[in-house]
């Protein structure tokens, strides 16, 4: 009886575990609308099971079709996108996602500039110019001057507070009938700090002392100055940025200057800056040989603003303030290169052109209009 159980068990066993024949799939049946019933059960796939895929040419007639065939040279492993005809692969580039995220860009990122350097040291700046002055009643002007662009982490190396210190020397071409001296002096300091906040919201602050006077009144009380400005900025997209503030000129004139406008970037080609009292358009040249990012030539056209003062002392000892103001419209052509020396050259036209001298009146002096050229390098 144990023998006769045993033996009905193990063909019971057998039975169950009998090889199974492969499923073959029905043929879709075709529909009114134009399509394809799809079977019921899904036909057996033997890609799914671990096997290499296989390769070969596009069969109409077969329902589930092999992987087009790879480019020659191409790893047997490659990834391929769908929909390729036959023949032909598309390989996904390598570190590429099939699906793109979607994390927004950060405004910080796009705030650094591409030359920033990790360390104390970010760069240097050497300019010249000259405003001629045509006519022996006109005042004119040459000048040079360096500034040496310094970080350090504010807190924070991602925050960091930039100190600008800066000399410029004017060597003046006098009026006649104007007791002013030969040169002038700028020896200032620039502290900047900016934060991002929420990823659109900017705020940027700066101050800058400086001693502002000739060679023999850098101790008098009005030679010292302060500038500084205190904008936010609001950047629905790295793209657009909208600005308001107002900047602190300590000169003869307005010292309160209101800053408002818009920045837009339509394209790493182009940047308009309406952004009063000094607007900027400034234009990638693409047909000159460069590398995007790494080096370029840009032309620009831009509006500067002037309004300083400096402390001097007349032939007989008396002190002195000199005001001096200008608009200057530019037309520059640079040529950026990241980690290496940059140039540039402007020429461009200065109007409105006014001073006072404080022993004079308080009357301004109006200039006659210039021209200015001026050149410029950096590293």
């Amino acid at each position: 009886m144990q023998r006769l159980l045993v033996l009905l068990l193990t063909l019971a066993i057998a039975r169950v575990c009998a090889a199974q024949t492969p499923y073959a799939a029905p043929q879709s049946a075709p529909q009114s609308w134009g399509g394809y019933e799809l079977p019921y059960q899904v036909p057996y796939q033997p890609t799914l099971n671990g096997a290499p895929p296989v390769y070969g040419p596009m069969d109409p007639n077969q329902a589930w079709q092999a992987y087009p065939g790879p480019p020659p040279g191409a790893p047997p492993d490659a990834v391929y996108l769908d929909g390729a005809p036959p023949g032909v692969s598309h390989e996904l580039p390598p570190g590429e996602p099939l699906y793109p995220g979607t994390t927004e860009p950060s405004l910080r990122e796009s705030l650094t500039p591409p030359d920033a350097r990790n360390g104390f040291f970010q760069k240097v700046h050497v300019t010249a110019d000259v405003v001629p002055q045509f006519a022996y009643t006109n005042l004119g002007w040459t000048d040079i001057g360096a500034d040496v662009v310094t970080a350090l982490p504010f807190f924070t190396r991602e925050n960091p507070i930039i100190i600008t210190p800066s000399y410029m020397i004017h060597i003046l071409d006098r009026p006649i009938g104007f007791d002013l001296p030969p040169t002038l002096n700028d020896a200032a300091i620039d502290f900047h700090v900016f934060r991002v906040f929420g990823n659109h919201w900017i705020t940027d602050f700066a101050v800058q002392p400086g001693l502002y006077a000739d060679n023999h009144s850098f101790d008098s009380s009005e030679a010292l100055r302060f500038t500084g400005r205190a904008l936010g900025i609001y950047a629905p997209t790295i793209d657009v940025k909208y600005v308001l503030g107002v900047t602190y000129l300590d000169g003869g004139w307005s010292k309160i200057v209101p800053v408002a406008g818009v920045v837009w970037k339509p394209n790493d080609d182009t940047e308009y800056q309406f952004v009063f009292p000094t607007p900027r358009f400034s234009w990638r040249l693409n047909n000159w040989s460069n590398i995007p990012g790494k080096d370029e030539r840009w032309i620009y056209l831009s509006l500067e603003y002037a309004n300083q003062a400096w402390a001097f002392q007349q032939d007989d000892g008396t002190q002195d303030v000199l005001d001096y103001r200008d608009y200057r419209v530019i037309l520059g052509i640079e040529r950026k290169i990241v980690g290496g020396l940059s140039h540039k050259v402007e020429i461009g036209y200065v109007f409105n052109r006014d001073m006072k001298i404080a022993s004079i009146s308080g009357n301004d002096i109006s200039m006659d209009s210039s021209l200015i050229a001026r050149v410029g390098i950096s590293y």
